[in-house]
């Protein structure tokens, strides 16, 4: 009877702890979606001036209300929490001023061990979701 309580409670650990794994590897891919809606829409707010007046928004809040133009423009439908702290994200400010990017505040080791296609990585040695930067470079 106790091998048999043993081998159970042994199988419940084993299966907490890949589920666990799927719940972080869940919120890692909804962190790359995120992460990508923002760069991608800094990218829109950025291209969507004149070449010579083009600038990063200085807020977020831009991102879902750009009353540049006439008509306004929507880049974003809301402003999105960090899927791995459920925190607002960590904003990146751009040399020549604005924002031109996010990143996550969480320092848990990332289950890909390679960054995903267009992250920019700040390398340190070990893979962790705060060094993942969801930036956008204007030309």
């Amino acid at each position: 009877m106790l091998l048999l309580v043993f081998l159970l409670s042994l199988g419940l650990g084993k299966a907490i702890e890949v589920y666990a794994n799927s719940v972080q590897r869940a919120r890692e891919e909804e962190l790359i979606h995120v992460g990508t809606l923002y760069r991608e829409a800094i990218k829109d707010y950025y291209l969507s001036a004149p070449s010579g007046q083009r600038r990063y928004p200085d807020r977020l809040e831009d991102l879902l209300k750009d009353s540049r133009h006439l008509v306004t423009r929507r880049y974003l439908r809301q402003l999105y929490l960090d899927p791995m702290t459920a925190r607002a994200f960590t904003v990146l400010l751009a040399p020549q001023g604005g924002i031109w990017g996010v990143a996550s505040s969480s320092t848990a080791q990332s289950i890909r061990v390679k960054a995903p296609e267009g992250v920019a990585l700040v390398a340190s040695g070990e893979a962790r979701y705060n060094e993942w930067r969801f930036v956008y470079e204007g030309e």
